[in-house]
């Protein structure tokens, strides 16, 4: 469990740093207003654990960046990590019981980064300069899917998306805590 709590920590300050270089190298002037984090960890079939850290950036333009670090934990051992970040826009919501709900546009742009260690693999995916089709990482073991299009790679992982976040908390939720 230890192990795993330290891949957990290492992803989320994987995510953090990609959050920022990411948008560092867009060149953007926009300016950062709220930094969001969530974590999710879930058992899988290798005997070990999905840990998920998410990390939402607002800016003040309307725009997002959405990091999401995956470490998956088996056999006594970290098999992969996968990091997706996405870019696009919000819309705020008004703030009930306590909640402000953010939704997000689809992606306009994804990153995604994967390595998985039993398989040897290494995938870099950027959907403004990647030359398709492209392989994006296995979601089981001995999976093979392509993607022939930018808009393949926004729709495995840049789907619009609500987010939940706690009046004066710097954390989030995937599901709605006022339904």
């Amino acid at each position: 469990m230890k192990k795993a709590r330290l891949f957990f920590v290492t992803a989320m300050l994987a995510a953090a740093l990609a959050a920022v270089l990411a948008f560092t190298a867009c060149g953007s002037s926009a300016t950062l207003t709220a930094t969001y984090v969530c974590g999710v960890s879930e058992k899988n079939t290798y005997d070990g654990s999905n840990n998920t850290a998410y990390q939402l950036n607002i800016y003040d333009d309307g725009s997002y960046v959405m990091v999401n670090s995956t470490v998956i934990y088996g056999y006594n051992m970290c098999m992969g990590i996968t990091v997706v970040t996405t870019y696009g826009t919000y819309e705020a919501g008004e703030s009930v019981d306590g909640y402000k709900a953010y939704t997000l546009s689809e992606a306009t742009k994804v990153i995604v980064n994967s390595y998985s260690t039993p398989g040897g693999y290494d995938i870099h995916i950027d959907t403004d300069t990647s030359t398709y089709p492209v392989e994006l990482p296995a979601q089981s073991e001995g999976e093979k899917v392509m993607a022939n299009s930018k808009e393949d790679v926004i729709k495995a992982y840049g789907q619009k998306l609500t987010v939940y976040v706690k009046d004066n908390a710097y954390n989030f939720t995937l599901t709605d805590p006022t339904a």
